[in-house]
């Protein structure tokens, strides 16, 4: 079933803007989930839209110990795709930092939550405290960004997102974007996250989009779409950068109207 973007309360709506900042940010507010289950790297937490919406969105449910866990072996050879500096957008408690650093990447990690950046340090990485749309060092250096475990979905507009990641690479630098199921989801609302004895955090913008969705968005980025890949039953998209140059960008804006009508066919 196709599910569409639906509309947004006026409060809401200034969070979406391209130069505004979200009032709230993931999990965070009100009760601290995301804040209280990280240290413990137990339990679940469950992401739910803050009220009934016009279609029938589910829960997202996310696994504390998998996100504290080493990464995966599908997701180091995800990471042998990419070339370096790496910066991991949402890093948590910086798994992917690890992983990253035992394949001899150099490797950053972004994320809002100060207890998600004291465990990645504490776990050997680099990470630094903010917003990906803050002031970000070594901005047009990096060789590939990570947007893994739902990251696509920060600040709640994901072409927005996605044009400010592709402002940090370098030429020719890659995003590594994980989509959701079905293929056609595309949704933006408010959200709370909520943990197993239902405290739950102040609600925050956030978005979700299936692998075709997210490819449309990333044209619209300046990002192409050129590897999809199924990996543990997760979806992956490789984006990489437009080059920047008259004869691309005069290709880059038919591209990017054809693909408002269709699926980039690397991502397909």
């Amino acid at each position: 079933m196709s599910i569409h973007a639906v509309p947004i309360d006026k409060g809401a709506k200034a969070a979406f803007a391209s130069d505004t900042r979200p009032a709230a940010l993931f999990g965070q507010g009100g009760h601290e989930p995301y804040a209280r289950s990280l240290p413990l790297g137990l339990g679940r937490l469950t992401l739910r839209p803050e009220s009934a919406l016009p279609e029938s969105i589910g829960p997202v449910t996310f696994s504390m110990l998998r996100w504290s866990a080493p990464a995966t072996v599908g997701e180091r050879d995800l990471l042998r795709t990419l070339r370096g500096p790496v910066l991991d957008v949402g890093c948590g408690p910086g798994r992917m930092l690890e992983a990253a650093r035992e394949q001899g990447l150099a490797s950053l990690g972004v994320d809002s939550s100060a207890a998600a950046v004291q465990l990645a340090t504490d776990r050997g990485g680099a990470a630094i405290l903010g917003s990906i749309f803050d002031p970000v060092p070594h901005e047009r250096g990096w060789g590939s960004a990570l947007l893994l475990d739902g990251n696509i979905g920060i600040g709640g507009n994901i072409r927005v997102l996605l044009e400010r990641v592709a402002s940090l690479l370098a030429p020719g630098g890659q995003v590594l974007a994980e989509a959701e199921t079905p293929d056609s989801l595309d949704v933006a609302y408010l959200a709370v996250l909520e943990d197993s004895d239902g405290h739950a955090s102040a609600a925050f913008p956030w978005a979700r989009a299936g692998a075709n969705a997210l490819a449309l968005h990333a044209a619209r980025a300046g990002l192409d779409c050129v590897a999809r890949r199924t990996v543990q039953r997760r979806v992956f998209l490789t984006l990489e950068l437009r080059p920047e140059n008259p004869t691309a960008a005069t290709a880059a804006t038919a591209a990017t109207t054809r693909t408002s009508q269709k699926t980039p066919r690397a991502c397909a």
